[in-house]
């Protein structure tokens, strides 16, 4: 069940999720990668990069 209170926040979610593949698409045609080894790629590299140095410190309490 949507917990959305406007009709418009999906329709944006969807609009923006469409832009956000097609600029991927591009990107991934232009490095000759698929879409699936181009975000596999971004999140890999932002993992380590976390792991290495992470911005959000985390206390034990």
């Amino acid at each position: 069940m949507c917990q959305c209170r406007l009709a418009k926040i999906p329709k944006n979610h969807i609009a923006c999720s469409m832009l956000v593949w097609n600029h991927l698409k591009k990107v991934a045609d232009i490095l000759g990668k698929t879409i699936d080894q181009l975000k596999h790629q971004l999140l890999s590299k932002y993992l380590v990069s976390e792991l290495k140095h992470p911005t959000i410190k985390m206390i034990a309490i």
